[in-house]
């Protein structure tokens, strides 16, 4: 590559842009041929045979790509190439004109990604007008960028491939227009945005209404006030007794405090999922279930190993006070939906304790069990080494994701 480079000066502007251009013909070509191998792996169950759920997991580890990206790819193999099933059934491709102009080189993978999905919305269709739609996206890919030859998608539908458009169906409710985002900092507050039905929208301004009055003294703007009275529906709500509780609990404090500082009567708190104040430590333990964790030397939580297959609650204390979320590499998942995998099998004789068990997300658990991945505790550190096919090396790898500042006395649990 370093030969290629160097002599790349001597080109003049008309024969490096031919050369980009056959350059990416030649990545077009080498994508076809990647997506028919994806074909093939999800057509056969390569994925349940080496231990993964599906093919897109399977290619989250082997390319290092995102999950997004994996659904992409896996998506337009199964466009672009037919399929035989175990049972010998053969499911044709939905695009194959896009199959072919890929294999030649001649059109872009974001073209293919909207021809893919334009053809997707088009099931409700007779097959040969399906196909129309296709060949007709294909003669305007040669011009058109992909956002382009998505506007022109939209128009041939609606005048020349489907004038009257997809039937309502008449027999389902429409689901009400609802989504909310949000995201939580590392000192705790959130952020968050949203809409709502019409429906729902009057109710939550119902509920807003009588707490963000105006009084003549007030000194908070609009907004302020509105936040205010968000927190005080908020309050009401958790103190409802029909709320749901998490396994039969209000909020769960754990305040933490090594042996030697237990002994000197000194304060060390920690609350799962926030950085607090000794303030506000002390407000919300006000109306929460308190529970002491005393912690052992290096900070490792203590426990005592009990001879059951099911983990008892001061032990899951401990793994989530000590993993604090999926212990596996790269999960982001929080220890809230994780389970307690026993490293030692518990019918091999693995004991059910603190040096067996460590925190996995329900996918990683059950990845652990199916694959060849495997896992141990260093130092109560989780390691986890890879299948030879994900890396050659087998090098171990750890979840650098959910570690914290060490300094503060109020750590992120």
């Amino acid at each position: 590559m370093e030969g290629i480079a160097s002599t790349l000066w001597q080109l003049d502007n008309r024969e490096l842009v031919a050369r980009i251009s056959a350059s990416e013909s030649k990545l077009r070509q080498h994508y076809a041929e990647h997506l028919a191998l994806l074909a093939e792996a999800d057509a056969r169950g390569t994925a349940h045979e080496l231990g993964y759920s599906s093919t897109t997991a399977l290619l989250l580890h082997i390319l290092n790509i995102t999950r997004g990206e994996a659904s992409q790819r896996l998506a337009h193999a199964t466009a672009l190439n037919d399929a035989t099933t175990p049972t010998g059934v053969v499911i044709e491709a939905s695009s194959p004109l896009t199959a072919k102009k890929l294999d030649a080189g001649e059109i872009s993978i974001g073209q293919v990604e909207v021809i893919r999905k334009f053809i997707a919305s088009l099931t409700h269709l007779e097959p040969d007008k399906a196909a129309l739609a296709e060949e007709l996206l294909i003669e305007r890919a040669a011009q058109d960028d992909p956002h382009a030859l998505a506007r022109y998608g939209e128009q041939i539908v609606r005048d020349i491939v489907d004038p009257d458009g997809k039937p309502p169906n008449l027999d389902e409710s429409q689901r009400p227009e609802r989504e909310l985002r949000r995201h939580v900092y590392r000192d705790g507050h959130m952020e968050f945005k949203g809409r709502l039905d019409a429906e729902t929208a009057a109710l939550f301004n119902g509920l807003l209404t009588p707490f963000e009055k105006y009084e003549p003294d007030d000194t908070r703007g609009y907004a302020e006030r509105s936040g205010d009275a968000f927190a005080d529906v908020l309050q009401q709500a958790a103190n409802c007794p029909d709320l749901p509780t998490q396994n039969g609990l209000k909020t769960e404090v754990a305040f933490t405090i090594s042996l030697d500082q237990l002994m000197k009567a000194a304060e060390g708190h920690v609350l799962s999922d926030a950085q607090l104040t000794p303030a506000e430590v002390r407000r919300i333990a006000c109306d929460a279930h308190v529970l002491p964790a005393v912690m052992g030397g290096e900070s490792k939580p203590l426990d005592v190993a009990v001879p059951a297959y099911a983990v008892p609650a001061h032990i899951r204390r401990g793994l989530v006070l000590r993993d604090r979320g999926c212990a596996f590499p790269s999960c982001e998942r929080p220890a809230s939906v994780c389970h307690a995998h026993h490293i030692v099998p518990w019918l091999q004789g693995g004991p059910t304790s603190m040096d067996n068990t460590v925190l996995l997300c329900g996918h990683h658990h059950r990845l652990i069990h199916r694959s060849d991945w495997t896992v141990e505790l260093k130092d109560d550190v989780a390691w986890f080494t890879p299948p030879d096919f994900v890396d050659p090396e087998r090098k171990p790898r750890r979840n650098l994701l959910h570690r914290r500042c060490a300094a503060s006395p109020y750590s992120l649990g």
